[in-house]
């Protein structure tokens, strides 16, 4: 029990210098996710105090879909928050710092190739302040030119058949 009133006393005084250092404004950070492959991209485990607001820079080599994600790991002892974030957000913005989804969890279709970023923004009043996490799972959007092609072969077969039935 007293190792257990220490662990919280020293967590108590961690937050107390957080709280001390944070200021009003959000703490604002960049980070370089790099190029993203098809598949899961996962980012994250990112420890974070007070407000803050994340830059999170990737590139696109091909087109694709993406689903989008992110999560906050909450955990409390005793009534007490140790790892707790509030207000969770996240946005993708391309590099004009258009806005093409925000949530949660949600879906883009048709992202080109080319640089994008995600904004993650909240308020991490956890002892300890806060941790997220999310991922990226991207699919490859099939080429228009690979649809004209498929019509056009679909096309020149049906052709083939009707000249055939009607030599016969």
């Amino acid at each position: 029990m007293k190792t257990l009133k220490k662990l919280l006393a020293a967590a108590m005084l961690l937050g107390a210098s957080v709280g001390a250092n944070a200021s009003v404004s959000a703490h604002v950070n960049d980070y370089n996710l790099g190029q993203l492959s098809v598949g899961y991209n996962g980012f994250g485990a990112n420890f974070v105090s007070g407000s803050f607001l994340d830059n999170l820079h990737f590139t696109l080599s091909s087109p694709s879909e993406g689903g989008f994600g992110v999560g906050a790991l909450n955990f409390t002892v005793g009534g007490m928050p140790m790892l707790n974030i509030n207000n969770l957000t996240m946005s993708l913005l391309d590099n004009n710092s258009n806005n093409l989804g925000s949530g949660l969890d949600f879906t883009v279709n048709a992202l080109n190739a080319g640089n994008y970023y995600l904004q993650v923004s909240g308020n991490a009043n956890g002892v300890g302040g806060g941790v997220y996490a999310g991922g990226i799972n991207l699919s490859p959007v099939p080429e228009p030119s690979l649809w004209s092609s498929l019509v056009a072969g679909l096309a020149v077969i049906g052709f083939m058949a009707y000249r055939r039935r009607t030599m016969y």
